[in-house]
């Protein structure tokens, strides 16, 4: 039997990212002005014997006048600002390899490792030279490669196939390279903490339905809260200060490594960007969605041989195996709804959303250093910079750069399995098929009880029959993605997206007439109990995003490292973007998720 302890990882409280050297700078005046790099570029136009205009001084305005620097004085200094962006991004690249957990090596079974489309045996594992030939494309790294894969269900035109592994090797042009990310490495399929983060899962799995409005008086949750509290690593479900978890804490989020960001778990559960109305453009949007159907019909991948096929490649959509919805529209009330949310979004959604909300609070909900508000500037107003374009652009970029760091872990690094993946280990060690040596302490937990039971309720099965004991019931229908678990994109993406917003914005606003759903979605009602914050709600937003893929079953709690990924992502791009303004501004400021203020300036980034 394995040591438990000797591969247990920890993203939860082991180190964070790596702070890059242009992340975290020294401090020291530096005159890496935009008028600074003209006036040298200037200089060195001179000395090459480029003539210059005459000085605007001396030139007479006339109707059709070109203002402008020559162009070889500007070629010169658009060069100067990307060689300086270049640079910091080569000194922010660590020397060190990224480490792994050493799980693909461990075993020969590859029983932590990904593997889904891929041909598997009878017992669920992945066929060995499949798998190999992955490896050898990921490594080869040569597209043609990549279609020589072995895959399952081959003569099925509608099968699912896998996510875009080659974009663990796209370049970037600003911002850090994709590949500079550093995370700690994935729990070892062994540890406690998987252990504690199944036990999770499964409680996500059987608690789907019950409202958020409920959670101080269902039964079910003070069960899951006492069950939790009795893995040997609940720690990775403290929330700071609150050691233990509670009704009121449960499923609440919280960053590996950062532990719960300022405002995550103040108010309602559901953050206010994915409750409050919005416009885009003449579009009014009322932040109700359709409703998924309670039950059964919506608690997939609970029988064995179904599971299998899905794994293989099997497309759910093609066999008409699909989510039932009613036919009401609701807003989001308990944890299907929010599982749901983050099935069919797109990257940009959210933090879209949230801009959207934010300009309708006006200036007030702006930080004061912005050069186009209406205290600030009597002339002018903000668009291409420092306006509508500019953010919405700059999310976009950061949101872009920070998946491809998600997508070099992912499948570079890791290659970590599926929650949906354990389950079936789970289920072959209860069936006495194959022992795998996991979850010592999560078998005999309430936790695995209550799942055995969801199954047999879901597929009506005899109390004799445990041909599907320990499987995952899943929110969707196709289970997980195709692509490894560690780190999970939608927590990446989020991060990237939000830290960027948090540049712009004022994050002590307070939210005028913030909102919560009743019981079961049909209405909004008025939340008085406690002021909630234009930062504290956009931290609920990346945790709410976050663990909705776990509560859908389709990451592992400690895969919301990604946060970590997006947050650094965006923070570079950043301080990349802020050497080519014109306007005087002292910095973006804003706090990053463990509670640190920064200030970018001029390409650097400052702590406070």
């Amino acid at each position: 039997m394995h040591d438990k302890n000797r591969n247990d990882h920890d993203p939860h409280g082991g180190p964070g990212l790596r702070p890059s050297a242009s992340l975290d700078p020294s401090t020291g005046d530096h005159e890496w002005t935009r008028r600074g790099l003209l006036r040298g570029a200037a200089m060195a136009a001179t000395a090459a014997g480029v003539g210059l205009p005459p000085s605007r001084a001396s030139a007479q305005t006339m109707p059709g006048s070109v203002f402008a620097d020559d162009p070889q004085t500007r070629a010169l200094a658009a060069r100067t600002i990307r060689r300086q962006a270049s640079q910091a991004s080569f000194l922010a690249f660590p020397s060190d390899t990224q480490e792994i957990n050493a799980d693909e090596q461990r075993y020969d079974d590859l029983r932590g490792s990904f593997s889904k489309t891929l041909p598997h045996t009878e017992l669920g594992e992945v066929q060995g030279d499949a798998y190999q030939s992955m490896l050898e494309a990921l490594d080869a790294r040569v597209p043609a490669g990549f279609e020589a894969i072995t895959v399952g269900r081959d003569n099925d035109p509608s099968r699912v196939r896998l996510a875009n592994p080659q974009a663990a090797y796209a370049f970037e042009l600003s911002g850090l390279d994709g590949n500079a990310s550093r995370i700690p490495p994935a729990p070892a399929v062994d540890s406690a903490i998987v252990d504690a983060e199944m036990a999770e899962l499964y409680w996500y799995a059987v608690t789907r339905d019950v409202p958020f409005a409920e959670y101080e008086r269902r039964n079910i949750i003070c069960r899951a809260a006492r069950d939790l509290n009795q893995f040997s690593r609940r720690d990775i479900f403290a929330h700071n200060d609150v050691g233990d978890v509670t009704p009121n804490t449960l499923f609440r989020g919280s960053i590996p490594v950062v532990g719960a960001a300022d405002g995550v778990l103040n108010g309602p559960f559901v953050s206010q960007f994915l409750l409050l109305p919005f416009q885009l453009g003449q579009l009014e949007v009322d932040q109700r969605y359709r409703r998924v159907a309670r039950g059964a019909a919506n608690q997939f991948l609970t029988r064995f041989d179904g599971w299998l096929a899905v794994q293989e490649g099997q497309n759910p959509n093609a066999t008409g195996n699909s989510t039932t919805f009613t036919s009401q529209s609701r807003y989001i009330a308990r944890m299907r709804d929010l599982a749901e949310w983050v099935h069919r979004d797109y990257p940009l959604q959210a933090p879209t959303q949230a801009l959207a909300i934010i300009l309708g609070f006006g200036d007030a909900a702006l930080d004061r250093a912005l050069p186009y508000l209406r205290e600030v500037s009597d002339t002018q107003s903000g668009f291409v910079t420092f306006g509508l374009a500019d953010v919405s652009n700059l999310i976009t970029l950061a949101i872009r750069q920070a998946l491809v760091g998600a997508w070099f872990q992912k499948w570079a690094c890791h290659r970590r399995l599926r929650p949906e993946q354990y389950a079936a280990r789970i289920n072959a060690q209860l069936r006495g098929r194959k022992d795998y040596e996991l979850g010592l302490e999560l078998m005999g937990s309430a936790a695995l009880d209550r799942a055995i039971d969801e199954v047999r309720e879901v597929n009506c099965t005899p109390f004799w029959d445990d041909s599907n004991d320990g499987l995952l019931p899943m929110a969707f229908p196709e289970g997980s993605p195709a692509h490894p678990a560690y780190p999970a994109g939608h927590s990446t993406s989020i991060a990237a997206g939000i830290t960027v917003l948090k540049a712009f914005v004022d994050e002590t606003f307070e939210i005028p007439d913030p909102v919560v759903p009743d019981r079961y979605g049909h209405r909004l009602e008025a939340w008085r109990d406690s002021s909630l914050t234009l930062g504290g709600e956009l931290n609920k937003l990346v945790a709410n995003i976050t663990h909705a893929r776990d509560a859908a079953g389709v990451h592992w709690r400690s895969d919301g490292v990604g946060n970590l990924i997006g947050e650094d992502a965006a923070i570079a791009l950043l301080a990349d973007y802020s050497l080519t303004r014109n306007e005087d501004i002292d910095g973006l400021t804003l706090t990053r998720f463990d509670g640190r203020a920064i200030r970018i300036v001029n390409g650097e980034v400052f702590y406070a």
